[in-house]
């Protein structure tokens, strides 16, 4: 496995909160431009005017920080260009224009800071990451090589698409953000990528809403969170802002001793095991939704090494029994980005 994770870890809690730091930089400019204004024109902005103050700094940040990140981005392994970049996108949004996303996710990411639930949690998956930054920057080696105490199975039937995922930085979910640095986001797909029928513009159109979602191993449920509505719209890539959970609707088990499986986005009162029930490898979850922070609906995955989503490393992750672009695989393998995966109990002779 790629020993990617001795990088030098110094910068990790930077690169991790980029995200915020635009936000940050909007509220200060804008407010100051605001008040500016105020004090030396008298002249009181009506709200639209404020909200189109407020975004227009935000727009203008992320062009100039995406700008700056892609002129001095010295990795050549993030150079190339996923052919993930390509799948298309929902058809509601297409039909707005290829840019649409930035005048959509990009506000409602900014509207989510808004949200008390959500704002907290931000918070403590920042703090999170501190303390995990801590426990691993003398021995990232000590990730980057582990090896699970059981085997895993994929936590489906049927052929799923990776849609995000991996063990390098090219392929990572988040790699970055510790807690999700080998995480998985599944959908199902047709032949060009598509992970919907019709229009797009409900649930119901993307072929892995309501799927089954399995447990990936033997163990046992410490944390549950259910009974959280869907997203505000699908197809327009536009994140719930007004959502109590980042993960939505999720469930966690302890698989193994230092190994818990986060399952989340499932659909809201499905989730059928409770807090301390014993669950079989292959038992049924729940069913996929679209719950929590997300464009479209997916089942996000992770293995971490404890029970808090926020204070816990993610851990690389091997499947076994499963097939790989319709090829049989006999050993655990590690599956990423691109892949249509299905789980097959393959009968070894």
């Amino acid at each position: 496995m790629p020993n990617a994770n001795e990088q030098d870890q110094s910068s990790t809690i930077s690169k991790s909160i980029g995200w915020f730091y635009p936000v940050i930089f909007t509220l200060i400019v804008a407010t100051i431009i605001n008040q500016a204004v105020i004090y030396w024109l008298n002249y009181k902005w009506p709200l639209t005017l404020v909200f189109v103050n407020y975004y227009g700094v935000y727009f203008l940040t992320i062009w100039f920080v995406r700008k700056y990140n892609y002129d001095h981005n010295t990795q050549d392994q993030d150079k190339e260009k996923h052919p993930a970049y390509d799948w298309p996108l929902p058809a509601p949004i297409v039909k707005i224009g290829k840019f649409a996303p930035i005048f959509t996710y990009y506000p409602s990411v900014l509207l989510s800071l808004l949200n008390p639930f959500l704002l907290y949690q931000q918070i403590k998956q920042l703090v999170g990451q501190g303390i995990i930054n801590g426990r691993i920057k003398h021995n990232p080696e000590n990730f980057a090589n582990f090896q699970s105490k059981i085997q895993y199975r994929l936590p489906f039937n049927n052929e799923w698409l990776i849609y995000h995922g991996g063990h390098t930085p090219a392929t990572s979910h988040s790699w970055n953000v510790l807690t999700q640095r080998y995480a998985y986001d599944f959908v199902m797909a047709d032949k060009e990528f598509s992970r919907h029928k019709s229009k797009g513009n409900h649930v119901k159109d993307y072929y892995c809403y309501g799927q089954e979602i399995v447990a990936a191993a033997d163990g046992e449920v410490v944390k549950v969170v259910d009974g959280l509505s869907d997203g505000l719209c699908v197809g327009y890539f536009v994140v719930d802002f007004l959502a109590r959970e980042m993960a939505g609707n999720h469930i966690i088990i302890k698989h193994a001793e230092g190994e818990y499986g986060f399952y989340a986005h499932l659909l809201h009162n499905s989730i059928e095991p409770k807090v301390g029930d014993k669950v079989n490898q292959g038992q049924i979850l729940g069913v996929c939704g679209f719950s929590g922070n997300g464009t479209e609906p997916h089942l996000h995955f992770h293995l971490q090494d404890g029970k808090s989503f926020y204070h816990s490393m993610g851990l690389p992750i091997k499947f076994n029994d499963l097939s790989i672009n319709g090829e049989l695989i006999e050993n655990d393998y590690i599956i990423e980005r691109g892949n249509r995966v299905k789980h097959n109990k393959v009968q070894l002779t």
